[in-house]
């Protein structure tokens, strides 16, 4: 899990970093998020990811929100965000995370947290969940590098 998890991050955070400052800012035909926003949105996500993990380590199965990435771009005006610092803060929270895993006890895999729906998980599927999510949005980034 935890190999997988570094390796999704390291091709999402090398496809980002490959994209020219022309292309970064372009919205593809489709209407889509540009590149940028796509990688603002992993480094937000991250954050919320690892937000969630802490409290699930620390908590009694705490309740954790997800946000609507809908609002975000307009809210957050990701077109004025600096493309380098969302990824670095990619790069700083995933090995911040990967640190934090390597010294799970059996235990601490298995720890609880409910959505806010009141449906149970368990930690090793929520960064299951993240490594789906930067997986899914490395591929958006190399269709939209290839659409604009």
């Amino acid at each position: 899990v935890i190999a997988e998890f570094r390796d999704t991050g390291d091709r999402f955070v090398k496809i980002a970093k490959s994209i020219s400052s022309e292309k970064l800012h372009k919205i593809p035909v489709n209407d889509e998020w540009s590149p940028a926003n796509i990688i603002h949105h992993m480094a937000d996500s991250e954050a919320h990811f690892y937000i969630r993990y802490l409290r699930v380590l620390t908590e009694n199965a705490p309740t954790t929100e997800f946000f609507d990435e809908n609002v975000y771009p307009e809210l957050l005006q990701y077109e004025k965000r600096d493309v380098n610092a969302s990824i670095a803060l990619i790069e700083g929270i995933r090995a911040s995370s990967i640190s934090l895993f390597n010294n799970f006890s059996e235990e601490d895999w298995q720890r609880k947290g409910l959505t806010s729906e009141g449906k149970e998980f368990v930690l090793i599927a929520l960064i299951k969940k993240a490594r789906s999510h930067i997986t899914d949005h490395a591929n958006q980034l190399n269709e939209t590098l290839l659409a604009i």
